[in-house]
């Protein structure tokens, strides 16, 4: 461990390696990540892999738009197959909802950049056999959103820096942050201290305990969210189906196993342990749009966190009073298929000084304005 860095982030997930890849690729050499467990202990290595476009903010449709492209060019760029899979994303409406709820997300998807559209009943049940097409309306479609493999992104990610010089350091929780009148920070470690020009906050439902150590209020909440895994099935799912109704995804594996999780209320957590109320909520909820799921076996079952925030969007800047300090975190539960595009704004930002339009948006300053986004395709926990 050196005593000085160009830049030191604080997370070893997909967001934090994948920041730490984009500077270097950048000509930044001096990069370090700081890890309390291992790279990808955290949500990246718990995630289901998707990777979608279709929000309800502008803010976040641009902000995704832009990461589906990234996507596109990863496994080229970092030399290593991520099994990246465009199958689309197919949001469930089922006959009582709203359908002009979904009219409007579509809408502004159209409006910039992203070419979802709706199926109608029998568009549905082609491309999802076995599904009750008594209780569908229709979907929205977008064919260009799709699924990578968490541990091959983050076995690249960790090559990729490797390879280009930067440092990653395990088991190295940042236990002191601070800063001095230039804006130089100063981090302590099991390992040792080092300052650094620039220190990012990649911490995910951590990261309010390290900007607190700035004096950073961050609004970011652990969410405790559950998935599993089946039994390999003859392949008969293409795209992630979602039902916001009941925050339901689904999506097959190119091995054939069915990758699910749904919304179940649970008290505020960094508890990784599957519960049996998960497993009897999906059950239910999986079978009441397909069937024929009540005959499939899990193998595999576990948690993981959401880092929150009370609309549901992230928070990508610098931090009030210090510029120094840039914050990457509160993604409420889509951290893993924005990082491409937030690695890259916030290399961006590090090396010009200019905060980037399409992150603009995402400034900590919304809560205490009151200019909350409207994020209306949050799976996961209910927004007020």
């Amino acid at each position: 461990m050196k005593t000085h860095y160009d830049v030191a982030i604080i997370g070893g997930g997909v967001t934090g390696m994948m920041t730490a890849h984009k500077l270097l690729q950048k000509g930044v050499g001096n990069v370090a990540v700081f890890e309390e467990k291992w790279m990808g202990s955290g949500q990246s290595n718990r995630n289901s892999g998707g990777i979608r476009a279709q929000f309800g903010s502008p803010e976040t449709v641009r902000l995704m738009a832009a990461s589906l492209k990234e996507w596109r060019k990863l496994t080229v760029e970092l030399d290593y197959n991520i099994l990246f899979h465009q199958a689309g994303y197919l949001f469930l409406v089922l006959n009582d909802e709203n359908v002009s709820d979904y009219d409007s997300q579509r809408i502004v998807q159209n409006r910039n950049g992203i070419n979802t559209r709706w199926l109608d009943n029998d568009e549905v049940a082609g491309l999802v056999p076995g599904i009750r097409r008594d209780i569908i309306a229709g979907g929205n479609y977008h064919a260009l959103d799709g699924t990578a493999h968490h541990d091959a992104v983050l076995n690249a990610l960790r090559f990729s820096v490797a390879r280009q010089g930067g440092e990653l350091h395990e088991h190295a929780p940042v236990t002191s942050l601070s800063f001095d009148g230039d804006g130089r920070g100063t981090i302590k470690t099991p390992l040792g201290s080092a300052t650094a020009d620039f220190v990012v906050c990649a911490a995910a439902a951590k990261s309010p305990g390290i900007a607190a150590m700035a004096g950073i209020d961050l609004p970011v909440t652990p969410y405790r969210r559950e998935l599993l895994v089946t039994e390999p099935l003859r392949h008969f799912l293409g795209p992630m189906i979602v039902s916001l109704k009941f925050g339901l995804t689904a999506h097959q594996t190119l091995r054939g196993e069915v990758v699910g999780n749904t919304r179940v209320e649970e008290p505020e957590s960094f508890d990784t342990k599957g519960s049996l109320s998960f497993l009897v909520q999906f059950a239910k909820d999986v079978t009441h749009l397909l069937p024929f799921m009540k005959y499939v076996k899990v193998v595999r079952h576990w948690a993981g966190t959401y880092d929150m925030t009370p609309d549901g969007s992230p928070v990508i800047c610098p931090a009030p009073r210090i510029p120094n300090f840039i914050i990457a975190a509160g993604s409420s539960g889509h951290g893993f298929m924005m990082a491409p595009e937030v690695g890259k704004l916030v290399a961006e930002y590090i090396t010009t000084g200019t905060v980037p339009e399409i992150m603009r948006p995402f400034s900590i300053d919304r809560f205490e304005q009151g200019e909350l986004l409207k994020e209306s395709s949050v799976t996961g926990k209910k927004l007020d």
